[in-house]
């Protein structure tokens, strides 16, 4: 049985959502005792309803349609994950054996993907009448649909990827973003329609979708590479508008060449060996990583260094003096190192008693050793910790440093290196209970052996000089608020002008 365009576009809705909740809870949970995260279940979710989507509109809904589309989607999907990405992504990134793909995976994910296909199709049947349909009507639908989609992509290679960020993100990427794209077309062509405004505010919501799945899921580099992701500027500044002009323009192309259908599957080829041709390797390549949010601070002179058991004893304590410079770049909070991790660079010089310190710090904590609390992946500003915030340690009180950062430390006492990465948290502190700069060494474990205490934890009461990301940190800040209510206001009057336009059609 033949469904009609937008129905198809339900069903396969359906069966993707059907498909990857047996997926989790069956395969993934009860069997395999796993979790391949998040990039896995969308991307997943992306590429059944891809190949349903499609193979639906030439095959029909049924029992034998499903077997077929599913064993093509059960290689697909192993294919994929053979060569293209990895699993597990966007926390740690592993790339799956022989065993776990073909000897179980297959099966596993045949039955599992065939199950939840067999989930939507009695759903389907129960509520919805036996209404043939011409296979040719969904049939150009899909194909035109996968045809703008390939021009989309490869425009948005040429022009964002290549001319805007000067780099290649991989081929992975461009198979991700093919089938976020056709699943989009479909969808939005089917509820919008293919006039101008349809397409065009359709354009809009597609570079978000993109940008969106980038920040939080699409690494790029793969799988050639290993997986990095793109920071704000890359996000927001280039990739955000350069894929609103590709999509519009691809979408364009593609309505246009739905009017001249004898020219649609040439296109596409066409574009995709475009985008096949661009360099792998471009000479100047995207920066990573260089528009995180940089803070400095410095203090000098006198100060006290804990003593005794206890490391955050103020009444136990030993004079000592030095000085210290920071400087942090914050990339993100995005709760994973593979996507952003913070830099660092400190050095402090400092005496007390008979020894004198130099400690240098220039590896980020992305976590805590145990996961006892979260690191921010290494720098975080003005953000409570300590007292009973569950951050840090309930030894001292509830403070809101301007600057805070955890990372490895080489420790060397009058000239000898006593330690090479030792886990390291530095305050810097203007209001509060506490003020100064805190440099705290292992006072967790008490591992520094060559010190009596086990630990190093000193501070300068006063802050000579800060300096704080506050104008770039605002800017992003207006530029959200701003695009939060344009969403809103373009949406309201899209609602508005369609409801006027409803009142004034004549009834029949």
């Amino acid at each position: 049985m033949f469904l009609l365009a937008k129905d198809t576009i339900k069903f396969s809705i359906l069966v993707g959502l059907s498909a990857i909740f047996v997926d989790a809870s069956i395969a993934h949970g009860l069997l395999w005792e796993n979790d391949p995260y998040w990039t896995y279940w969308i991307t997943k979710t992306f590429l059944i309803t891809t190949v349903f989507l499609f193979g639906t509109a030439f095959l029909g809904i049924g029992i034998v349609p499903g077997l077929i589309l599913t064993a093509v989607h059960t290689l697909i999907l192993e294919t994929y994950y053979q060569w293209l990405a990895p699993v597990g992504l966007p926390q740690e990134p592993e790339w799956l054996d022989f065993n776990h793909l073909w000897i179980t995976g297959v099966p596993v994910h045949f039955l599992a993907i065939f199950g939840g296909y067999l989930m939507a199709l009695w759903l389907w049947r129960r509520n919805h009448p036996v209404l043939e349909a011409e296979r040719g009507e969904t049939w150009r639908f899909v194909v035109y649909g996968l045809v703008t989609a390939v021009i989309i992509v490869a425009v948005d290679g040429i022009l964002t990827q290549i001319v805007l960020l000067r780099d290649f993100p991989g081929i992975t990427f461009f198979v991700q973003h093919l089938l976020i794209t056709f699943v989009f077309v479909c969808v939005w062509t089917a509820y919008a329609g293919a006039g101008p405004m349809g397409w065009g505010v359709g354009a809009l919501m597609l570079a978000l979708v993109w940008t969106t799945y980038s920040m939080y899921l699409g690494a790029r580099g793969l799988p050639f590479d290993q997986p990095y992701y793109s920071g704000y500027t890359d996000l927001w500044w280039l990739s955000f508008p350069g894929g609103f002009v590709s999509a519009l323009f691809g979408w364009w192309i593609g309505v246009w060449l739905m009017t001249k259908r004898r020219m649609i599957g040439v296109a596409g080829i066409a574009m995709l060996a475009g985008l096949l041709g661009v360099p792998a390797d471009p000479a100047s390549a995207q920066t990573r990583g260089t528009d995180g949010l940089v803070a400095t601070a410095r203090a000098s002179g006198e100060g006290l260094r804990m003593t005794g058991a206890d490391p955050f004893a103020m009444n136990s304590t030993v004079p000592m003096n030095g000085t210290i410079a920071i400087e942090t770049v914050e990339m993100g909070n995005r709760w994973s190192h593979v996507e952003n991790t913070d830099d660092m660079q400190v050095s402090a010089e400092f005496s007390a008693g008979e020894a004198k310190y130099t400690v240098k710090i220039d590896k980020p904590m992305p976590r805590h050793p145990l996961g006892s609390y979260t690191t921010w992946s290494g720098a975080v500003y003005e953000h409570d910790m300590h007292g009973n915030t569950g951050i840090g340690t309930g030894k001292l009180p509830k403070v809101r440093p301007e600057i805070a950062l955890w990372g490895w430390a080489e420790v060397s006492r009058n000239g000898e290196v006593i330690a090479r990465a030792a886990p390291a948290h530095i305050m810097v502190l203007t209001d509060g209970p506490i003020q100064g700069v805190m440099l705290e060494i292992d006072t967790e474990d008490k591992g520094l052996v060559a010190e009596p205490d086990g630990y190093i934890n000193v501070m300068w009461p006063k802050v000579e000089a800060l300096q704080m990301p506050e104008a770039q940190d605002r800017t992003r800040q207006i530029i959200g608020w701003v695009g939060i209510a344009g969403f809103v206001v373009l949406f309201g009057a899209l609602a508005m002008l369609d409801r006027n336009n409803n009142a004034a059609r004549p009834k029949t």
